[in-house]
């Protein structure tokens, strides 16, 4: 919709994180994006995921806006967007 891909839910176990395989998972999001040419790829991510929050800005996503009635744990939903022109 209006150009934009969403990444809902990337999820890496715990055991197997800082080996790369979020970062290929998000290659892999961003190129599906760009081979549709679609011009933004967005990031919903829980306010209180301090390592998600992190990865996002680790691979150029910025904070570009928030919900606070997004998630069903009433957590608030901070979006990260990055253009992918």
């Amino acid at each position: 919709d209006q150009g934009l891909a969403w990444v809902h839910n990337l999820i890496v176990d715990r055991a197997h994180r800082r080996q790369g395989l979020g970062t290929s998972l998000m290659s892999a999001a961003i190129q599906w994006a760009q081979a549709r040419g679609l011009e933004r790829l967005m990031v919903p991510v829980q306010s209180k995921n301090y390592p998600a929050i992190c990865f996002c800005q680790k691979l150029g996503f910025e904070f570009c806006g928030f919900n606070d009635r997004y998630f069903a744990n009433r957590d608030i939903a901070l979006f990260f967007g990055r253009n992918l022109t």
